[in-house]
């Protein structure tokens, strides 16, 4: 049987990179639907790019939905490794 290794810092950066996804995905996607897609030109390809925001901003919000509810899962494993150990401590006559 192995070794139970887990490394808190790194689940830390992992955290906070799951919590920056809302920022990092809805810059661009505020750009683009500030965007006159009417400047494309032909109506055909004004109501493509169109759609293509739409389906977009949809995918963005599953996206940081997803991100979100990984970020908490973490945050509760991240707390319950931290009881762990402290029992875990106190039981080998540690801390």
């Amino acid at each position: 049987m192995g070794d139970l290794v887990m490394d808190d810092e790194f689940l830390a950066r992992v955290e906070n990179d799951l919590g920056e996804v809302k920022n990092r995905l809805y810059e661009p996607l505020d750009d683009l639907r500030a965007a006159d897609t009417s400047a494309v030109g032909e109506p055909e390809l004004v109501d493509k790019v169109d759609h293509f925001k739409n389906k977009w901003d949809h995918s963005i919000d599953k996206m940081c939905e997803g991100a979100e509810n990984a970020k908490k899962q973490l945050e509760i494993i991240r707390a319950e490794f931290a009881k762990i150990d402290a029992s875990l401590a106190a039981a080998l006559g540690g801390k």
